[in-house]
């Protein structure tokens, strides 16, 4: 079943077989149907549905004959003032289970989001959000205080302790090294193991979900952490590799916060060639390989990365699973 949205106009499409006739379509604004749920359609040989709507995010309910119920979201959530907003649910694992929709969110830097925005959040529902950009991007650009959704600032690929004044860096003339500077970050990413741990931790234990997490572009370090936690639910490395790229409908925006950052740090006054950035705005498999390929190089395999690396046991990842698993 796929969904799709082309501004107000939402299409839930499926294969014959996959909704058995006399199914039951509701439509509603939260994973949990509630006062919102509205009956859309009785199924007979329809293999499509067009909703037209305003309402963010939508959620399809198929309540079966049997009595079994099947809930389909939308994968990108296309808020006003946030970009590449995804959800993580709707994946299968290797043993034929299905990640919970509206329960794991990543996105870009949430700057600029709109009053209409903020609302959405507090439609999800989501209980915190973190920040793991470093301490000069926040600066550079905060995130605004949402009521009612706690914040917590976790770094990825910088310390903790890092400080917050602006620090002036050099612009590569050369543009063929920013690719392989792409790879070299992903490394550097793979070693930020205790944020790493504090993060999935904290969802573990605390089971506050529905999570928001993100960066600058929600590419790179929002791609990493995003790669884990469907890893640590046995979703197939294919499948993790498939949503990662998603993000690169998103390139041109991103490059448009490059330009923001790179004038800030850079504190350069010549005209920057924002097309040469372009390798380091694009989410290649490859760079989503790197890390993989050194977790590998370290602990043998990325299961055992998390395991042994990040600290999350058989029995915390079993718990996760619980959480976050149906079927």
């Amino acid at each position: 079943m796929q969904v799709q949205r082309t501004g107000t106009q939402l299409s839930l499409t499926w294969s014959p077989g996959d909704i058995p006739a006399g199914s039951i379509i509701y439509q509603s604004h939260t994973v949990e149907p509630s006062a919102s749920k509205k009956q859309l359609l009785v199924t007979d040989k329809e293999t499509h549905l067009l909703l037209l709507t305003e309402d963010l995010p939508v959620f399809f309910t198929i309540q079966k004959p049997d009595g079994s119920n099947e809930v389909v979201g939308e994968r990108i959530i296309p808020l006003e003032g946030c970009f590449n907003f995804r959800d993580l649910g709707g994946y299968v694992n290797t043993a034929g289970k299905t990640v919970k929709w509206g329960q794991l969110y990543r996105s870009s830097l949430l700057t600029n989001l709109t009053v209409k925005d903020q609302k959405t959040l507090e439609t999800m529902g989501i209980k915190w959000i973190c920040d793991l950009r470093s301490t000069s991007e926040i600066a550079a650009k905060p995130s605004p205080s949402l009521p009612g959704i706690a914040s917590r600032h976790i770094p990825i690929g910088t310390a903790k302790n890092e400080s917050s004044e602006t620090q002036k860096m050099d612009i590569p003339k050369d543009h063929r090294v920013y690719e392989p500077l792409m790879g070299e970050s992903y490394r550097v990413f793979v070693q930020s193991k205790d944020g790493f741990r504090e993060i999935l931790e904290y969802i573990i234990n605390q089971a506050e979900l529905p999570f928001l997490f993100h960066c600058t572009a929600g590419k790179d370090r929002t791609g990493v952490l995003g790669a884990l936690l469907l890893k640590l639910l046995d979703v197939p490395e294919k499948t993790i590799l498939a949503d990662y790229e998603l993000t690169n409908q998103y390139a041109d925006a991103i490059l448009g916060e490059m330009q923001g950052l790179v004038e800030a740090f850079s504190g350069s006054t010549e005209k920057i060639e924002l097309e040469n950035f372009r390798p380091m705005a694009e989410a290649k498999p490859a760079y989503l390989e790197i890390a993989f390929d050194e977790m590998k190089k370290e602990y043998g395999s990325v299961d055992a990365y998390l395991e042994k690396g990040i600290g999350i046991s058989a029995s915390k990842k079993a718990k996760f699973q619980s959480m976050m698993l149906e079927g």
